[in-house]
């Protein structure tokens, strides 16, 4: 009798992971098993694996940020063909993903926590877009003259608390002002302006930094009341002055500023904020990709799951535009 009943508790069990020809449901499948199938996929392939079923897409929820981590930058280029805005993400291995982007005037500026920015010269609105979800963060009419060349505006998004939403911060080459909006048609532009025309802009552990046309560093401080300010950070040493293209990246602990020299050889300043000095830096540990949109970034290869990451530490990639997916799960929450 209890062997009976064994036999038919087994039956039952099978019941619930085969359907009537005996075939297993792939929504059963061990978590175990799942996990590192879903690693070896690439960015676009993972949306639709947790598009399968509710087990997956619990799974795809859980192992995001270690996914995401993992995968190496992806090359953006764009075709405008019959009024579509048409982007293709390519990975290191030639994988290549197309998706159209919702509006064809838009010209791409640069990227942030994984969003492309998107500038619509004759509304004058930038527009986030990313380019796998196809989420939008929409702000509204930029009040200030733009260049036509795409380069020379420097963008990133921050969560600010202070100021309720996410962040758009706004600087432009040769202009003195940082701009800055939140989210939202119905926002409005603020601004801090500066002694000197503006080179770049980056945020970095909780805090946004800008650095002017003669090498000094300052803190962007974002506040509804007291109202946003620059705070001046004075270093111990100087910068040569003849820094044309500086740029900063940062990796984990660690803030650079790069300078590009000639097409394939860059200078590197570490700023060490503790001790308030720029220290001359060779990054060996790190795959280093600029570009000459805002969309750099120092990192370890090691973490790639694709091909052998070893190989790429202490290596340049330049190109006109990277897209990070481990950017991605990062909130740039401003303090």
């Amino acid at each position: 009798m209890a062997r009976n009943h064994n036999n038919e508790a087994s039956s039952s069990k099978s019941s619930k992971t085969t359907n009537n020809t005996g075939q297993s449901f792939w929504s059963t499948l061990n978590q175990d098993l799942l996990s590192p199938i879903m690693m070896q996929l690439g960015v676009v392939d993972c949306i639709a694996f947790g598009g399968v079923c509710e087990s997956w897409r619990s799974l795809a929820r859980s192992e995001r940020d270690k996914f995401l981590s993992s995968k190496q930058p992806m090359l953006v280029s764009f075709s405008h063909k019959a009024n579509k805005n048409e982007c293709y993400l390519t990975d290191f291995n030639g994988r290549k993903f197309k998706t159209i982007l919702p509006c064809s005037t838009r010209t791409c500026v640069g990227s942030t926590c994984g969003y492309l920015i998107m500038f619509n010269r004759k509304t004058r609105e930038f527009c986030l877009v990313n380019p796998i979800t196809r989420h939008e963060l929409c702000f509204p009419g930029f009040p200030l003259f733009i260049s036509t060349d795409p380069k020379s505006v420097r963008g990133i998004l921050v969560f600010s608390p202070s100021l309720s939403g996410w962040v758009l911060i706004i600087s432009h080459r040769f202009s003195s002002v940082i701009s800055y909006c939140v989210a939202g048609t119905e926002s409005m532009w603020g601004s801090i302006s500066f002694n000197l025309p503006v080179v770049d802009i980056h945020y970095f552990k909780g805090k946004v930094y800008a650095i002017n046309s003669r090498s000094q560093l300052h803190e962007v401080k974002l506040k509804r009341k007291p109202w946003s300010r620059l705070k001046p950070l004075e270093m111990k040493n100087v910068l040569p002055n003849a820094l044309l293209h500086p740029e900063f990246v940062s990796s984990g602990e660690s803030l650079y500023l790069v300078n590009c020299v000639t097409e394939n050889l860059y200078e590197t300043y570490e700023v060490d904020l503790g001790k308030k000095e720029w220290v001359s830096r060779t990054i060996e540990e790190h795959a280093v990709f600029v570009s000459e949109l805002k969309s750099s970034a120092a990192i370890n290869p090691g973490t790639w799951k694709d091909g052998d990451g070893s190989k790429n530490k202490g290596r340049w990639f330049s190109a006109n535009l990277w897209y990070f997916p481990h950017d991605c799960m990062n909130v740039n929450l401003i303090k």
